[in-house]
């Protein structure tokens, strides 16, 4: 089995159907190493440039739905050609990742494989990317439709006072809020926590 093929053994479970061979395309192209991470409450996925003689370094956290999948993994991809033309002279979410975040995601509206729904958010989404696409309400909550578990809430539909529980373990008591984060006390330790409103957590009983 030759390279490609192990790729999209791999991807396909991952990934929307119909994007596979595109994403096959980056890594082999770009020789990127894609590391399928277990979750993690902070982040969705990573880019890490190479040290000599290596290959670039893109993570994923393995739990994403497929669509939330791909759009990290673009995010990232966008990371890495920033880095491959600035070599960190330039901030790493500035216009210029903006423009190779829209540039590398081109080919997936070209396609035709995302849902009306998550086309029409990601599209208004990258008109002006963030930093994170959990940054982005609409672009989360859309994305969330298509999780396979849906015990998951959004931090701000916790009400107040309420104990919930993230990715990681840790438990909270939901407090007030504090714009886009909410003070939330967490049990164990009883620090004080700004947590994101857009953050996945359950409700603990």
């Amino acid at each position: 089995m030759s390279e490609r093929q192990q790729l999209l053994v791999v991807l396909k479970k991952y990934l929307p159907v119909g994007t596979e061979d595109y994403a096959a395309d980056l890594l082999l192209q770009h020789r990127i190493h894609l590391y399928i991470k277990k979750p993690r409450a902070t982040k969705y996925g990573d880019y890490r440039p190479p040290m000599p003689g290596e290959n670039h370094r893109i993570s994923v956290n393995k739990d994403l739905n497929p669509y939330a999948f791909l759009i990290t993994f673009l995010h990232e991809v966008a990371h890495l050609l920033n880095f491959e033309k600035h070599r960190g002279r330039v901030f790493p979410h500035g216009q210029e990742w903006k423009l190779f975040f829209k540039e590398v995601s081109l080919p997936v509206f070209q396609q035709s494989v995302l849902p009306a729904d998550v086309h029409v958010s990601l599209n208004q989404y990258l008109g002006n990317p963030k930093a994170s696409s959990c940054s982005s309400p609409q672009l989360v909550r859309t994305l969330r439709k298509y999780d396979a578990d849906t015990t998951w809430v959004l931090v701000e539909e916790v009400p107040y006072n309420t104990p919930f529980s993230t990715k990681d373990g840790r438990t909270f008591i939901k407090g007030e809020r504090m714009r886009t984060r909410y003070r939330c006390v967490e049990e164990a330790s009883g620090k004080v926590f700004l947590v994101p409103g857009l953050m996945n957590c359950r409700l603990k009983i």
